[in-house]
């Protein structure tokens, strides 16, 4: 292997990670309502089709604002991410991410919602960093369970019950 074979597949691992990273930060960021950290992983041209097409959202900016108005109302969330499928192609890339999240209303925290969805997402560098300039969220699963109950035949261990 050459050197410029080397360093281009140097450079793909590196993209990888960082893409990956991206939506890693969008999730985490989101969860501690940093917005202003929330804001420098999303180009300025993002397009983001939410809720199974029933509302999309233009621009870094009004992505940031249309999260904070529409989480404003919960106690806390969390959002374990798994980035697969990146594929870069320059720079633009496209990648698949699998999300599943709980959320707690402030009003109502006896119950937690529990959402199962898929981002679809697309990516450009921009000045050497990566961001992520499209996504669409599918939710696949979202309901309400109570928290504390559970199926009479599952054990609990004593150390994780309440």
């Amino acid at each position: 292997m050459d050197q410029s074979d080397l360093t281009a597949r140097l450079q793909s691992l590196i993209d990888d990670l960082e893409i990956r990273r991206v939506m890693h930060e969008y999730a985490a960021r989101v969860d501690q309502r940093d917005w202003d950290a929330l804001r420098l992983v999303l180009a300025d041209d993002l397009e983001v089709n939410y809720h199974n097409g029933r509302t999309i959202v233009t621009g870094g900016d009004e992505v940031v604002d249309y999260i904070r108005s529409n989480t404003a109302h919960l106690a806390w969330q969390h959002h374990n991410v798994s980035p697969y499928a990146v594929d870069v192609d320059g720079d633009r890339a496209s990648g698949r991410t699998y999300l599943i999240s709980h959320q707690v209303v402030a009003e109502d925290p006896t119950n937690v919602l529990m959402m199962v969805a898929t981002y679809d997402c697309e990516f450009a560098r921009v000045d050497d960093t990566w961001r992520l300039r499209r996504m669409v969220h599918t939710i696949k699963v979202a309901n309400f369970q109570p928290i504390g109950t559970q199926p009479a035949s599952v054990t609990i261990p004593p150390a994780v019950s309440h």
